[in-house]
């Protein structure tokens, strides 16, 4: 069977099953009809209840659509600026922590060196202290038992 056969078949069949259809809805008993008939008008109230559900939904929303800008405009812009200069306030103090400490670090490790006095005027002197681990460092407690031994 070639494409416009299938195409002629199909539609003869769906013209028999309509005319079928036509005669025997013409031919409904009475209480089929009136049972179609409360159907029918229960299904299209259930739609005109649906559509008005809808729309009284939707006036609010698009009437205060407008006001909503103006009411809360200058918070809508001020919070999430005053949550990002928070935000910025907040990495500016953690990094000048983490330099404070730093600078700590390197305080005490030059207290705890015996260094001669032209060795904090080197300008690769910060390199050698970022070299020095804590392992290489020695306690304080050591250059005391250290110097009790000579």
């Amino acid at each position: 069977m070639s494409q416009p056969d299938k195409t002629t078949a199909a539609d003869r069949l769906g013209k028999d099953l309509g005319r079928l259809l036509a005669t025997r809805a013409e031919q409904l008993e009475p209480s089929i009809e009136e049972r179609l008939a409360t159907a029918r008008k229960t299904a299209l109230q259930a739609a005109a209840d649906a559509r008005v559900v809808s729309e009284a939904a939707l006036v609010p929303a698009v009437a205060g659509a407008g006001r909503g800008k103006r009411q809360g405009g200058r918070w809508s812009l001020l919070l999430p600026a005053g949550v990002l200069l928070a935000g910025l306030l907040a990495l500016a103090h953690s990094q000048w922590m983490q330099e404070t400490l730093g600078l700590a670090d390197r305080d005490a490790a030059v207290l705890r060196d015996r260094l001669p006095p032209n060795a904090y005027g080197d300008p690769g002197f910060n390199e050698y202290l970022d070299e020095k681990t804590e392992d290489e460092l020695p306690k304080p407690d050591e250059e005391e038992e250290g110097a009790e031994g000579r």
